[in-house]
């Protein structure tokens, strides 16, 4: 019986996985569609740096709170890739959806530490 209750347990976890993985696939078209509007802005910000950060301060934060959902090589899983979110958003931009959350991603996963948030979007600002 325990058998039985562990596999409907896991088959339940598959289809909910998969449910978030296929509604975000439609956010990031959308995003995609988003990029082609705000080609201007994005453009000017691609070259920009995004000023000092502590790279192994920001790794750990996005390996304690980011890798499950954005994977191991920033590559997407869950939520979108982030291999390449400094040329589409801006460090402020990065740092509102770090704060306020964006499709399903929630905010406030840094708990409102401000010198974290900033550290990890200037980082995640160099992703070019």
């Amino acid at each position: 019986m325990k058998k039985w209750i562990g596999i409907l347990f896991a088959v339940v976890l598959l289809f909910s996985l998969a449910a978030c993985g296929g509604e975000n696939s439609g956010n990031e078209s959308e995003s995609g569609n988003e990029s082609a509007s705000n080609s201007t802005s994005e453009n000017e910000n691609a070259g920009e740096s995004s000023g000092e950060y502590d790279a192994t301060a920001a790794e750990a934060t996005y390996q304690t709170n980011c890798l499950s959902c954005h994977g191991e090589n920033l590559q997407g899983k869950v939520g979108p890739k982030l291999s390449d979110i400094g040329s589409r958003l801006s460090k402020d931009e990065i740092l509102a959806v770090i704060q306020n959350g964006k499709g399903q991603m929630p905010g406030n996963i840094l708990r409102g530490d401000t010198e974290q948030e900033e550290n990890l979007a200037s980082w995640l600002a160099d992703m070019k």
